[in-house]
């Protein structure tokens, strides 16, 4: 994608970047609450958020925690959200966000790095195995 620019989150962003997140996940909570989990995670050392931007406009992102596991010995990388514009899929930014974090999780030493979606994200399992990730296992949530 022509002038596709992909870039570290900043603080002048978490405006934008809550109103993306309602876009990508409808009523999971409030501005405020997204918000306010976004600044505190923006001061994690081991969380990582980028941007992709178009013309100045934030189009998509990706975000990634690192975490140190004993019993693997090393450290593993978790992306957690990939989202980018309806209009704007595609056409390479996910592919982009995607190559960015996975090279940065490398840079930083990680051993693995997982991604979980839906089943029934069909592009989105595509994109990932496109990228060299594998199903190898099975995730399972609870909600508190």
């Amino acid at each position: 994608m022509k002038g596709l620019r992909i870039r570290p989150v900043d603080e002048d962003d978490v405006t934008t970047l809550v109103i993306l997140a309602e876009k990508f996940m409808p009523k999971m909570a409030s501005a405020r609450k997204r918000a306010d989990v976004l600044k505190q995670a923006l001061k994690d050392p081991n969380y990582e958020l980028l941007v992709a931007e178009l013309d100045k406009e934030i189009i998509g992102f990706i975000d990634r925690w690192d975490i140190s596991d004993f019993a693997h010995g090393t450290k593993l990388s978790y992306i957690e959200n990939l989202y980018v514009l309806p209009q704007f899929r595609r056409k390479g930014a996910g592919d982009t966000l995607l190559e960015k974090i996975v090279e940065s999780a490398r840079r930083k030493g990680a051993h693995e790095i997982y991604i979980a979606t839906g089943l029934e994200y069909k592009p989105a399992i595509s994109l990932y195995k496109k990228h060299g990730f594998v199903k190898r296992g099975l995730q399972l949530e609870m909600e508190l």
